[in-house]
C-alpha cells in the first residue's frame, strides 16, 4: 500500500517520523511532500512527483489554507479541496488526522471552519486522538452523531526514544546552573498564551517556597507576550527563563532536571506534551481538559480542574510536596499503551478500510 502524507514534517516532527517508521515495517510505503513551498495546484504536483498513492492522508492543512495577516485565503482553501476532490476521483482514498481544532493563537476563522467542514464531508476517515477530542470536533464543525461512523479513535504515540537522553539529572541541573536539591517546575515548548505560560508564572510566583524553582523554555511567537514574561521575572532568582529555539539535543536538559512538567494549557485539543514529559520519566500538572485525562492518570499526574482559578496554584502546591520520582516511574512504565506499533497498526486499519485493502495479518 502506498500512502503520501501533507505535508512533509519529518525532519521536524517526531510524530511524523515515528508513523512513518511504524508504517513502514508493516509493509506501508510512505512518502511526503514539502508541498508549502508551491504556490500552484502544490498536491496536484505532489501526485506527480510521488505517483498516485492508495491514500493521501492529510496531517496539517496550514500550509495549503493560510493567507496574509494570519488569516486563512478562501481561494488557496477553495483550490485545495479540487484538488482532494480531483485526487480522490482519481482513485485516492483521502485520510486527515485532525491534531488541532484551529491554528494555534489566532481567533476562530469563519473561512477556515468552512475548510474544515468541507474537508470532513470529503474525507473518508478522520483521526483524532481520544474521544474528548472527537466529541470536540463533531461539536465545532456541527455535524451530528452520524459523524462518528467516519472517525477513528487512534492515539498519540509516546516519544521515548525519538529525542536524546543521556543526561542525568544532576548534570541536567548543573548545565542549567539550578540548585541540586531544589524542587524543579519545568515548562518546555512553544511559549505562547494558549499554553497558559504567563498564568503558569504568576501560580508559581505565589508559592512561597524559596528552595523551588520554575524553568520555562521555548521559543515566542508574540515578541510581546515574551516581553512580558521576561519583564516581570526579572531579578527573581527562582525563575529561570530561556526564550528560543530549543534545539532537539537540549530538550533533554529541561526534562530530566524537572521533578514535575506543567503542562498548563488554557486550551488544548490534542497534544503531545503530556507524553513528552512521560516519555522522559517526569510527573506531570496538567488541567483536565481535552485529550490530557485519556493520557494521564492520578498516580502520574496531578491533575486540577479547567474551570478554577486557584487551580493551577494548588496543583503546584501539591507538587511541592509529592513523590514526583515515583510519579514519574509510573508514567515511564505506562507508556505501553502508546507504542508506536500499536499506533502504526491503528493506522495501517484505516488504510485499509478506506482501500479495502487490508494489510496482513497479525
Amino acid at each position: 500500500m502506498k500512502v503520501l502524507f501533507l505535508p512533509d514534517y519529518t525532519a521536524a516532527n517526531a510524530f511524523q517520523r515515528a508513523l512513518t517508521r511504524g508504517l513502514g515495517e508493516l509493509g506501508v510505503e510512505v512518502s511526503a511532500d514539502p508541498t508549502g513551498s508551491r504556490r500552484i495546484l502544490p498536491i496536484a504536483a505532489a501526485l506527480a512527483r510521488h505517483g498516485r498513492p492508495d491514500v493521501i492522508h492529510v496531517h496539517w492543512t496550514e500550509p495549503y489554507i493560510a493567507g496574509g495577516s494570519s488569516k486563512v485565503s478562501r481561494v488557496k482553501a477553495r483550490r485545495t479541496l479540487t484538488e482532494l476532490r480531483l485526487a480522490k476521483r482519481a482513485g485516492c482514498g483521502l485520510v486527515w488526522t485532525a491534531h488541532d481544532l484551529f491554528r494555534h493563537d489566532r481567533k476562530e476563522d469563519p473561512n477556515e471552519l468552512a475548510f474544515m467542514r468541507s474537508l470532513f464531508a470529503l474525507c473518508d476517515a478522520v483521526i483524532v486522538h481520544c474521544t474528548a477530542a472527537a466529541e470536540a470536533l463533531l461539536q465545532t464543525l456541527g455535524v451530528g452523531p452520524e459523524g462518528h461512523e467516519k472517525i477513528a479513535v487512534i492515539a498519540h504515540g509516546h516519544y521515548q526514544g525519538a529525542y536524546p537522553d543521556t543526561v542525568t539529572r544532576q548534570e541536567a541541573r548543573e548545565r542549567l546552573d539550578l540548585p541540586p536539591e531544589a524542587k524543579v517546575v519545568s515548562f518546555v515548548g512553544w511559549v505562547r498564551s494558549y499554553k497558559g505560560v504567563w498564568e503558569l508564572y504568576e501560580a508559581f510566583t505565589r508559592i512561597d517556597e524559596p528552595d523551588a524553582r520554575l524553568v520555562i523554555a521555548g521559543e515566542a511567537v508574540d515578541g510581546a507576550y515574551a516581553a512580558r514574561l521576561t519583564a516581570a521575572a526579572k531579578g527573581d532568582e527562582r525563575i529561570h527563563l530561556s526564550i528560543g529555539f530549543v534545539p532537539d539535543e537540549d530538550l533533554q536538559l529541561y526534562l530530566r532536571a524537572a521533578d514535575v512538567v506543567a503542562a498548563p494549557f488554557l486550551e488544548v485539543f490534542t497534544s503531545g506534551s503530556v507524553l513528552l514529559a512521560m516519555s522522559f520519566g517526569r510527573a506531570v500538572v496538567a488541567p483536565r481538559r481535552g485529550c490530557v485525562t485519556d493520557v494521564l492518570d492520578e498516580e502520574g499526574g496531578i491533575l486540577y480542574d479547567a474551570d478554577d482559578p486557584q487551580g493551577l496554584e494548588g496543583a503546584l502546591r501539591v507538587a511541592m510536596a509529592a513523590d514526583t520520582e515515583a510519579m514519574g516511574r509510573h508514567n515511564a512504565a505506562d507508556l505501553s499503551r502508546f507504542d508506536w506499533s500499536r499506533v502504526a497498526e491503528a493506522t495501517r486499519d484505516v488504510y485499509g478500510a478506506v482501500t479495502g485493502k487490508p494489510g496482513p495479518a497479525d
